[in-house]
């Protein structure tokens, strides 16, 4: 039984954390249906198409503006990844993984490839 018992412990510690060793960032990519529009990511700007390094546990601001149009944009949130629900789990068998929850490696952005459309304004 204390065999078993160590076991159990030396594996939790041995895996303690994992986000902490997961990518800290995602690939986005984002395009605008009007190919010289100007596009914003995170304050960024691009023209027409973008590919950018984001960090996974921040929202992603995207913006599309031309004139003679409406301005799109969008937001991508962030959830809790693969990685990261394997520490909680850990957490609740011993303390150490729950440092990886604090690391952008235990959460991932919702979309990462993005197409924004844009509406012809009337004027």
């Amino acid at each position: 039984m204390n065999k078993v018992i160590a076991a159990i412990a030396a594996l939790s510690i041995l895996i303690s954390g994992c986000s902490t060793f997961a990518p800290k960032t995602q690939t986005v990519s984002a395009v605008c249906s009007e190919p010289d529009a100007a596009l914003q990511i995170n304050g960024q700007m691009f023209q027409g198409r973008a590919q950018v390094e984001a960090k996974k546990n921040k929202t992603v601001s995207i913006m599309c503006t031309k004139v003679g149009y409406f301005p799109a944009q969008k937001t991508i949130d962030y959830s809790l990844s693969g990685t990261g629900v394997a520490d909680a789990i850990g957490t609740a068998l011993l303390l150490l993984p729950g440092i990886g929850l604090f690391t952008a490696g235990a959460w991932k952005l919702d979309e990462t490839d993005v197409s924004l459309p844009m509406i012809k304004s009337e004027k």
